[in-house]
């Protein structure tokens, strides 16, 4: 055990835990950045080889002293390393975290190898990506699932089957094709989770014939062949009945879920029992339990920005310093269109109080759903469509009435 007692620990060393870690560097605040795996950024390095890491949203400005813009995997860790590097951040790698105790002012976090590290205060920046969704199906521990792809090029006149329709299901269906025989299984009838170049792309792959798609479709069950050349197959409930796909290997892309057995046990509530649940922040990131914060997607927002934004922001809150959310000034000149001009933080509050479907939403989600949203302040008599306009918005009356003919 260490006697020193640092000002805050942070664990992970994601996009946000990288970003706190250095802007805590950068103010001379005493601090540790604990990371499990050998490297940085453990979700990002297992990106397929060559990925192009996306800056979005664009609007939203950067807070961090580490730089962040568009390209490639590579090229993104290699520049985060030399700025951590730059800013001298006290990082500890290897390091594992199997407990957190204490109380604000004097927390306990125990690693894997015994040792146990003090401090003030605990940033929570381990994401979830380490606890991935699994097939759920007889046969899913097969040797044959995965459920990362690193490099592409490896696999070749392989019979591949990528599940999820999802952005990365999607950019490693297309990665493979070209070498592979490749199948898409999407439980949905569209890609609608995907960015609008991912679902351009696999639609003209699938109207090509490069790659097959099951729509509407989800797994049963896995069994290995003991004859023929595919190594196994994979049997789907489809619209059609069930289909048989012999395969070769499964990229399974089902997303993550959040690692509730450990949180909880820092004395993390959750909402409710939804294995989806995320803990629920206050507006400065802080949990139920004092002393301890969470950035980044265990919080509900995947976005790297939005990460590094956290990172900067939650450090600047430990030190007692109430500034703004980055994104106050886009909210607030959404919500200076209503009536009386409501700060940010009423206009959420009555928006959340008025519209039963986002209620589930924690304030950072509502955030980033408003962050995504127009607001519109119809006069009386106006219309907002008419019968066989083609729109593509979802519309929720937040105040007034609307008259359906």
């Amino acid at each position: 055990m260490s006697d020193q007692t640092y000002r805050v620990a942070i664990v992970g060393a994601g996009p946000g835990g990288l970003s706190a870690a250095a802007h805590a560097a950068e103010l001379g605040v005493s601090h540790i950045l604990i990371e499990a795996e050998s490297q940085i950024s453990n979700t990002i390095f297992h990106y397929q080889k060559g990925k192009h890491v996306m800056d979005e949203p664009r609007i939203l400005p950067l807070r961090s002293p580490l730089k962040f813009t568009a390209g490639k995997r590579e090229a993104l860790l290699d520049t985060w390393q030399s700025g951590i590097e730059q800013h001298e951040v006290n990082i500890k790698l290897n390091a594992e975290i199997v407990a957190i105790t204490g109380s604000k002012g004097n927390f306990q976090v125990t690693l894997k190898q015994g040792e146990t590290i003090s401090a003030e205060t605990v940033v929570l920046g381990i994401g979830v990506q380490g606890n991935p969704r699994t097939l759920g199906v007889p046969g899913e521990d097969l040797p044959l699932v995965q459920y990362t792809l690193d490099d592409p090029d490896e696999y070749e006149d392989e019979h591949i089957i990528v599940i999820g329709g999802g952005d990365a299901g999607i950019e490693n269906a297309i990665a493979l094709c070209n070498h592979n025989t490749v199948y898409i299984v999407n439980r949905n009838s569209e890609f609608e989770r995907a960015k609008d170049a991912n679902n351009q792309a696999i639609l003209e792959k699938i109207e090509s014939g490069d790659i097959e798609c099951f729509y509407s479709s989800n797994s049963a069950k896995l069994e290995e062949q003991s004859d023929g050349s595919q190594k196994a197959v994979l049997t789907l409930d489809t619209p059609n009945g069930e289909a048989e796909v012999p395969c070769d290997r499964i990229i399974a892309r089902l997303g993550a879920i959040p690692p509730r057995k450990f949180i909880e046990s820092c004395g993390i509530e959750f909402p409710s029992e939804d294995r989806e649940a995320i803990p629920e922040l206050d507006g400065h990131y802080q949990t139920n339990v004092p002393g301890i914060y969470i950035i980044g997607a265990l919080g509900g927002y995947p976005l790297i920005k939005q990460c590094m934004n956290q990172g900067y922001e939650v450090v600047e809150y430990i030190q007692g310093n109430n500034i703004k959310p980055a994104d106050e000034h886009l909210l607030q000149a959404k919500f200076d269109l209503l009536r009386g001009q409501p700060r940010v933080s009423v206009a959420l509050k009555v928006i959340q109080k008025n519209m039963p479907l986002l209620s589930g939403l924690t304030t950072l989600q509502l955030r980033e759903f408003f962050l995504d949203s127009d607001i519109r302040t119809p006069a009386q008599g106006d219309y907002i469509f008419r019968k066989d306009d083609y729109t593509d918005s979802f519309y929720c009356i937040i105040t007034g009435t609307v008259q359906i003919e």
